[in-house]
């Protein structure tokens, strides 16, 4: 009896073996299967393992990965987002205030999940206020048990508020909710998330563990109608700095994404999906050798600093 054995998928060792009368399956020990099949069938069969042997189906032992974003939003968050369901991620938690909005920003992702049907990205949205710091440690609580079938892989801080800030009109305790947004949010976020990725890099050396935080051109050249911001954003990425260089030695990547311009569809360099692309570009560095920042500045934005500054 001829039998011709069609390899699908070496890595998870499923194989087919095709004879005029069975199609086989081997898919480890004692999982053998065996299906009567029709002679007239076999052109058909041997036509789609020839696909399954083009197109591999993915390894079993392949790790579902998973991006939590903390601040969607229309622009750079959910841009982000949606390069990382493309690229293949399992799973994309995203958090905001703005409950209307982060229903649309859900939606985006998976369409955008959707144009790549090799790709099954489940996405998910949480509402979250960053500056009510009982309310994020538990929703760090409730992301643990919401990624327990996946591997928290990559985590993008995204989160701030922008807007203008008068001298002495702005209060002070509006200053205190920005610093606990943009800074204390992140530092109990990477608290989170860094003891996970440290374990992470150490046991699979292909793992790329990245925290990837938004800053802006205002962290080292004030603008004083944004004296708030501006003084959150320099705290931040001092932070941001701190944890590059404690994390780097093992083998996990932080890094800020400063963008020095507004996001708009229509601006020269600051588009949302051209900073989506920065993003991933940093995820993609090895272990070990990622860079500290990436500016992406517009040529607008440094024309109106230049007369303004």
């Amino acid at each position: 009896m001829s039998l011709t054995r069609l390899e699908v998928n070496p890595h998870t060792q499923y194989s087919l073996y095709v004879t005029p009368t069975y199609l086989h399956t081997y898919a480890g020990p004692r999982t053998t299967t065996h299906v009567p099949i029709y002679p007239k069938l076999l052109p058909c069969i041997i036509n789609i393992t020839t696909h399954l042997q083009q197109h591999p189906l993915p390894s079993m032992s392949d790790p579902k990965k998973a991006l939590v974003v903390f601040g969607s939003g229309p622009g750079i968050g959910r841009n982000i987002a949606a390069i990382f369901a493309q690229q293949g991620f399992s799973k994309i938690i995203l958090l905001s205030r703005d409950k209307a909005r982060l229903s649309s920003d859900v939606k985006f992702v998976q369409a955008a999940a959707a144009e790549d049907h090799e790709v099954k990205t489940s996405v998910d949205g949480l509402p979250i206020d960053l500056s009510d710091t009982a309310k994020v440690r538990e929703t760090l609580t409730n992301l643990d048990m919401l990624l327990a079938r996946y591997r928290l892989e990559a985590v993008l801080y995204n989160a701030a508020r922008v807007g203008a800030s008068k001298m002495f009109e702005f209060s002070a305790v509006e200053m205190e909710t920005d610093y606990r947004i943009s800074v204390v949010g992140l530092y109990m976020v990477a608290g989170w998330a860094l003891p996970q990725f440290e374990k992470l890099a150490a046991k699979d050396p292909d793992s790329k563990p990245t925290l990837l935080v938004t800053s802006g051109g205002l962290h080292k050249d004030p603008f004083p109608a944004f004296f708030s911001l501006a003084n959150v954003k320099s705290a931040q990425y001092n932070l941001v700095h701190s944890l590059y260089k404690q994390y780097t030695p093992k083998n996990v990547h932080v890094a800020a994404i400063v963008v020095e311009g507004q996001v708009r569809d229509d601006a020269k360099v600051t588009t949302a999906r051209h900073i989506a692309e920065e993003a991933w570009r940093l995820y993609e560095q090895p272990q070990g050798e990622g860079d500290l920042d990436v500016e992406i500045q517009d040529p607008d934005y440094l024309e109106f600093i230049g007369k303004n500054g």
